[in-house]
């Protein structure tokens, strides 16, 4: 798991006059909207004992601690005591506070302490924000790892396999040459035309031996961390789908996801189409969940890849380099095997840091990996 990324911490309908909790990467965040209406994000710890913010109240746009009514502001600073209204309030009485970016329906946060100007870009997806497209939101719990995720998201080889019943083609499984379109550090993506069985009968389930072409267009963008894909149909019609995977901890995702269409627009059939996109999410973790390792192999001696894997590997190595960079996260708690960890707990560093050096809680160091077996 990464930090120093951008990661979407809940849909913008999601965040209204409650505290809204969130855990990312293996860390407890909460979230809440300001007395103007911004969306903030602090560490989810009250510096005084301990108590979860989240489980408390917001409180004219501030979070207060269900333990003993402390306040926090939407920067992370303490701003009232009850216990002692008119004493000075201690430097260090304050949590870490997260920039965050409302974008195409979602609330976006950036999880680390670089300045603005090296923070990566957020992805493209302005189709989103197209009067002429129709957009429905949704959420997705996986019991896998996150990188699975998105590489199978990446993944055009799978479809007549696990996708056999919904759109993929078994009667045609091979993979037309294609090639890795490097758009920035961030990002790529690829483009085929795969073919998709006409079905026939009410339910359109039953293979008819005839097929169509849609042009498939489909990448990665490590701000979500999203996987796109859009669709292009014989007649001009487009579907266009992100999907932000959200690693929760390494072995368990929560995918924030949109998905826009040019037809059929009337949002009486906004519920096929989400019944449909859930229906794929379905057949994709009955396969993921049972994955060996759970987590992507460090080297590529375990694995076999071949060339229409391109994509997921361009993924791969992208995700390897920020590793290598220092951008692993750590865990809250990182056991030494005394029983220590209990004692303690670690937040991601935020922007703040930098600045003010009086801190209560400690930040998470960067986690240690094998690089041993890197390429």
């Amino acid at each position: 798991m990464l930090k120093n990324l951008w990661y979407v911490v809940a849909a913008s309908a999601d965040l209204r006059d409650a505290l809204l909790p969130v855990t990312v990467l293996g860390h407890r965040f909460v979230a809440l909207r300001d007395n103007a209406g911004h969306a903030r994000l602090l560490s989810d710890i009250c510096v005084h004992r301990g108590a979860s913010l989240s489980a408390g109240r917001r409180v004219d746009g501030t979070v207060q601690c269900p333990y003993h009514g402390w306040r926090y502001g939407g920067d992370g600073v303490c701003v009232h005591i009850p216990a002692q209204p008119q004493a000075r309030i201690p430097a260090r009485a304050r949590v870490d506070g997260y920039p965050v970016v409302e974008r195409h329906g979602w609330v976006w946060a950036f999880l680390g302490d670089l300045p603005e100007e090296a923070r990566p870009p957020l992805p493209d997806l302005s189709w989103a924000d197209d009067p002429g497209v129709r957009v429905i939101y949704g959420t997705f719990e996986w019991a896998a790892n996150w990188e699975r995720i998105v590489e199978n998201g990446l993944d055009f080889a799978h479809a007549p396999f696990v996708h056999g019943t919904s759109f993929g083609a078994p009667d045609r499984p091979d993979i037309d040459t294609f090639d890795v379109e490097a758009q920035d550090d961030w990002s790529a993506q690829a483009k085929l035309v795969m073919r998709r069985p006409v079905r026939k009968g009410v339910f359109r389930r039953t293979p008819s031996g005839e097929h169509v072409d849609v042009v498939t267009r489909t990448g990665f963008h490590l701000s979500g961390p999203c996987a796109t894909l859009e669709l292009t149909l014989g007649n001009g019609w487009q579907i266009f789908i992100a999907s932000a995977h959200v690693p929760v901890d390494a072995l368990h995702t929560r995918t924030v996801w949109m998905m826009g269409r040019t037809f059929l627009r009337s949002p009486l059939l906004d519920a096929r189409f989400r019944r449909r996109n859930l229906r794929i999410f379905a057949e994709d973790h009955a396969v993921l969940r049972r994955i060996r390792p759970e987590c992507v192999p460090q080297g590529w001696h375990n694995e076999v890849s071949v060339k229409s894997d391109a994509l997921q590997i361009a993924f791969r190595q992208r995700v390897q380099a920020l590793e290598q960079r220092g951008w692993l996260a750590a865990p809250a708690n990182q056991a030494d095997g005394t029983g220590e960890a209990r004692r303690s707990v670690n937040v991601i560093a935020c922007p703040a840091r930098h600045e003010v050096k009086t801190w209560a809680l400690d930040a998470a160091l960067t986690a240690r990996t094998n690089s041993q077996d890197k390429p």
